[in-house]
């Protein structure tokens, strides 16, 4: 009789730990979910890596860049609509990338500043 009052315990020891770390996982989950873009594609300016995507709203429109590298060396780099890879151009790593304020450039590097 004993055994089985432990094994019934035991049980909804085991059930109620279940339920719980499911539902702190589901929480965790979420909250990751959340803090992460659905959707990098779509977004303009900066995307990491190297990588900048200048949306201009079908105008064909170039803009001047001031591009940041690992050291804080800042260059000028002209692009047009769509994602431009700047790292090829940049001997560090290239860790943020800018609007200046220049438009009608043509695209392309154009060294230090």
């Amino acid at each position: 009789m004993k055994n089985s009052k432990s094994l019934r315990l035991t049980g909804r020891i085991a059930a109620t730990g279940t339920i719980v770390i499911a539902m702190l996982g589901a929480g965790l989950t979420s909250a990751a979910d959340a803090a992460v873009p659905s959707s990098l594609e779509g977004t303009c300016g900066y995307q990491g890596w190297g990588e900048y995507r200048h949306c201009d709203g079908g105008t064909g429109a170039t803009v001047m860049l001031d591009v940041q590298d690992i050291w804080g060396n800042i260059y000028h780099y002209c692009v047009g609509p769509g994602v431009t890879d700047l790292q090829p151009v940049i001997r560090w790593r290239v860790t943020g990338a800018w609007w200046n304020g220049g438009v009608g450039c043509a695209p392309g590097y154009y060294g230090p500043e």
